[in-house]
């Protein structure tokens, strides 16, 4: 990911309510930034794969 803004955020925020976003892996340098300064990165699921993601 090389570009991350609130366009983004709200897709990932609308996702959320609609339970179907777990973030899978690792979190890229600038979603992560964009999460931190948000105060949103708490609400959201993560595991270490998509496996893992699937066993959700």
């Amino acid at each position: 990911m090389t570009y991350a803004d609130s366009s983004i955020l709200n897709l990932m925020l609308l996702l959320l309510l609609s339970g179907r976003l777990v973030l899978a892996g690792s979190v890229p340098d600038r979603l992560g930034r964009l999460l931190d300064v948000t105060e949103v990165r708490a609400l959201f699921t993560t595991t270490d794969g998509i496996e893992a993601a699937r066993g959700l």
